[in-house]
């Protein structure tokens, strides 16, 4: 037969869950703010590894052609 948990036995077992929910919550967003800190600290913002790569591919921006044609 399956085991019947109690209403009390289920209610604590939420409950701790919930505190541990609330630790790890905590932890990350001290750790968000951390890297927050790191990279206000050194200044310039560091670019993703695709941004690099894309910028490294893209064509550079032209400088307009002064076509002038004479008669």
């Amino acid at each position: 037969m399956a085991k019947v948990l109690k209403f009390k036995d289920v209610n604590s077992d939420v409950e701790k869950r919930m505190k541990e929910f609330e630790k790890l919550r905590v932890k990350f967003n001290a750790d968000v703010k951390k890297g927050e800190a790191k990279k206000a600290a050194a200044g310039k913002e560091s670019k993703g590894i695709f941004k690099s790569i894309s910028d490294f591919f893209s064509d550079s921006p032209k400088a307009p052609a002064n076509a002038a044609v004479k008669k």
